[in-house]
């Protein structure tokens, strides 16, 4: 009698003790799958990059299919619009911007974060392009930071009221 009591004490705290584990190991999984998911990221932006010579304002028009984006890059300064491709994957993400550049085509890539309504992060030459980097291009092209806000009904550099989430006009 005390040897089955025994045996059911062990078998009812190695169930209690698999429960917890059980618990703990799914409750990690759907932290990490929480990572993992894709954010939305398609519509209107308002970005801000700087650069060597200043800050150049914009809009990003994204659209997304999974985790492919496509879209425009519009530089109000200019009035030109640029289009761009890249990726979105977990909080990460990715998209090139390539500039005719006349006689000197160049290729900006874009990296950085979503955090629902705010994308933050550097951009950086990429491949061989060449652009003018000062008299006798003896200034290096460092990395640059840059800022999106989701919406075009605030300007960027209002963090304190950020846009509504379906601001896409």
């Amino acid at each position: 009698m005390i040897r089955h009591r025994w045996t059911s004490a062990i078998l009812f705290t190695m169930f209690a003790a698999a429960t917890c584990l059980l618990s703990v190991v799914l409750a990690g999984a759907s932290d990490r799958n929480a990572e993992l998911k894709t954010p939305k990221v398609g519509g209107k932006w308002r970005i801000a990059w700087d650069v060597r010579l200043g800050t150049v304002r914009g809009i990003l028009d994204l659209k997304q299919s999974g985790s492919q984006v496509t879209g425009t890059f519009f530089e109000q300064i200019t009035g030109l619009t640029y289009s761009l491709s890249g990726n979105v994957q977990g909080k990460n993400i990715t998209f090139d911007v390539p500039f005719p550049g006349g006689s000197r085509p160049y290729t900006i890539e874009f990296k950085g974060t979503v955090d629902r309504l705010k994308m933050t992060g550097t951009s950086a030459m990429k491949g061989e392009g060449q652009v003018f980097l000062g008299h006798a291009g003896e200034v290096d092209e460092p990395q640059r930071p840059w800022t999106a806000t989701k919406g075009l009904r605030h300007q960027n550099n209002a963090p304190d009221r950020p846009p509504k989430e379906d601001d896409d006009d």
